[in-house]
């Protein structure tokens, strides 16, 4: 398994698309670790991450930048693999192949 890990801040308007690129995948063995990054924008980031919610690990944090963003996604991970994506990023549905 891959686990697929988007540090979040300040990226509402965008992580729907970044989303649905990520569970457009051909590749099908995966998980998503999405963590928000103590964003200004929290109410709109889960919004747009309501559609989502049961297929995505969905982690809460203070401020603290995205490597730590990282690291808090690698310590929740279960995959034998690791992917990092931005959450402003989206992928040609071959990229986990």
């Amino acid at each position: 398994m891959v686990s697929i890990i988007i540090p979040a801040y300040n990226v509402a308007p965008y992580i729907g698309e970044t989303l649905d690129s990520v569970f457009a995948q051909t590749f099908a063995d995966y998980e998503v670790i999405v963590i928000n990054d103590g964003s200004p924008d929290t109410e709109d980031l889960e919004r747009a991450l309501a559609r989502f919610i049961d297929r995505i690990n969905y982690l809460k944090q203070e401020n603290r930048g995205a490597s730590v963003a990282r690291n808090t996604g690698l310590h929740a991970a279960r995959g034998q693999f690791i992917a990092f994506l931005d959450a402003d990023d989206v992928w040609l549905p071959n990229s986990l192949d």
